[in-house]
């Protein structure tokens, strides 16, 4: 993790990654409000989509939600690629690309999804997981944060 002064201030953007698409949500400088962003297709494109959002966005951090496991040698199929596209954006970006713990950040969205009340149809919209796992690791991070002297 770098140092948490350097991030404090700076607008951060969360990504979601997975084969199909990635959940993207962003927070202000203050750190206060996470919003969710429309999902981006996970296709040839990816890299250019996502530099102009986080330059649409005024974005200054990027955050890649990895999965750890309990055995830290272990990696999975996933783990490896998520690291080569972590690679790729920060051989495509000139903004800081960070690696944060994901802890289950899809299944807490479903989770969130039911227990928000959320409407079947919407829960079933391709997307709407992957944006709230974003917004799930954008707001762990936030919370790590504030407890870093």
């Amino acid at each position: 993790m770098i140092d948490p002064l350097t991030v404090r201030g700076k607008r951060l953007a969360a990504l979601d990654y997975g084969n199909a698409r990635i959940g993207v949500a962003v927070c202000d400088e203050m750190h206060i409000v996470v919003s969710t962003r429309p999902v981006i297709k996970n296709d040839a494109n990816v890299l250019k989509v996502l530099g102009d959002r986080f330059a649409m966005e005024r974005t200054d951090v990027v955050l890649v939600g990895v999965p750890k496991l309990v055995q830290e040698d272990a990696e999975t199929d996933i783990i490896k690629e998520i690291r080569v596209f972590i690679e790729l954006l920060r051989e495509t970006l000139s903004i800081p690309v960070l690696e944060t713990d994901e802890a289950f950040s899809s299944k807490r969205a479903r989770e969130m999804m039911f227990s928000t009340g959320m409407k079947k149809k919407r829960r079933r919209e391709k997307g709407t997981k992957d944006q709230l796992a974003a917004a799930i690791i954008l707001k762990d991070y936030l919370s790590e944060l504030e407890m870093m002297p």
